[in-house]
């Protein structure tokens, strides 16, 4: 609950439309299993690649119209993110707050405070960050699946962050949050788009 109070006390100072809150998805070449269906007494089967590829989907959401940037970068750390972070402060039109988690590549010094505000959520609370919940509809939808290159797992990836931006679930997911306004969601579900993509493989 107080962190929760924390947020919202963050939210105070900015309209709706300059809330964003970010986190960043690993993928690659490498199947990720999860749990299948099998007659009793028989192992499940599924396809497995080994693959020592990934790739970085850095994903910014505003929560309250679904507007939002999107990019792969081969790396989490600082140089990675400070480039990402350029590309929103050079396309948002207004001062807005950039939440995300204490990872060591978000540093404060990489924004430029007349664009963007950086605040970081509590520690352990991945349940206050929209992302996760978004990333985990996303996870579901790569389990099982053998992708022969980087590219191909790329291309699949940005199929579905767009198929799920333009879903019903988008709508659902923000709901979910206790902590925000829910008169105000309301308003706005209509208005949702899918994030702007900006592709790349190195930076």
């Amino acid at each position: 609950m107080r962190n929760s109070k924390k947020i919202c006390n963050l939210r105070s100072d900015f309209p709706d439309s300059a809330i964003f809150f970010h986190d960043e998805l690993r993928a690659g070449t490498r199947t990720e299993l999860s749990r299948k269906w099998a007659p009793t007494g028989h192992r499940p089967i599924a396809p497995v690649k080994i693959g020592y590829e990934n790739t970085y989907l850095y994903l910014t959401i505003c929560p309250f119209n679904g507007k939002g940037f999107a990019t792969f970068l081969p790396k989490l750390d600082s140089a990675s993110f400070g480039w990402f972070i350029q590309k929103v402060e050079d396309t948002i039109a207004q001062k807005s707050l950039f939440i995300a988690d204490g990872a060591k590549a978000h540093k404060e010094e990489l924004f430029n405070e007349n664009k963007l505000v950086f605040k970081k959520l509590p520690p352990a609370c991945p349940e206050l960050n929209p992302i996760e919940r978004f990333f985990k509809e996303v996870r579901k939808h790569l389990k099982n699946r053998v992708f022969e290159s980087l590219k191909i797992a790329q291309t699949k990836i940005e199929e579905i962050v767009e198929k799920i931006s333009e879903s019903a679930y988008l709508e659902s997911y923000l709901r979910s949050f206790k902590y925000f306004n829910r008169q105000k969601l309301s308003n706005r579900t209509s208005e949702m788009r899918p994030p702007h993509t900006y592709l790349t493989d190195v930076i």
